[in-house]
């Protein structure tokens, strides 16, 4: 009986050791009743990165950034796919920090000089996910907020 006890902490000890390790993961979910377009950027060691486009359809989540998140900032942009109402333009995430977008998906090395390398600056919001975050999801709400 105390072997077979034995044996089973073991293989419980043994399973920790041998379980892939958690991926890090920033996910961006679309809690709006339409589909957006979202983008993200970043520093990558001395440069700054921005990617995009992730499509997401309401009540539905995308993983976007699927590297360990070793900064402590993140950047966002999202933009409506509708109008919410006719005589409005559609729902918009932004704010001040400027990066590179395209029209069509991109992944663009570096926040300068963007219409001179054939790409539109964009202001994308800040994201503060704090220091020992492995995991971080965004939740994009109505009139362009999110929490």
């Amino acid at each position: 009986m105390r072997s077979n006890r034995f044996i089973a902490a073991f293989l419980l000890i043994l399973s920790g050791f041998l379980s892939p390790p958690a991926e890090a993961a920033m996910v961006f979910c679309n809690r709006t009743p339409n589909a957006i377009e979202t983008a993200v950027g970043y520093r990558e060691t001395l440069d700054w990165i921005s990617e995009g486009w992730w499509r997401i359809e309401p009540d539905q989540c995308a993983r976007v950034f699927g590297k360990p998140l070793t900064q402590r900032f993140y950047f966002y942009y999202a933009r409506s796919l509708a109008r919410t109402l006719p005589d409005r333009p559609p729902a918009t995430w932004a704010g001040k920090y400027e990066f590179c977008t395209d029209i069509k998906a991109f992944r663009i090395e570096g926040d300068g000089d963007c219409e001179t390398r054939n790409y539109h600056t964009q202001g994308f919001h800040q994201i503060d996910i704090g220091s020992n975050t492995r995991d971080y999801t965004l939740d994009f709400r109505n009139e362009g907020s999110a929490h």
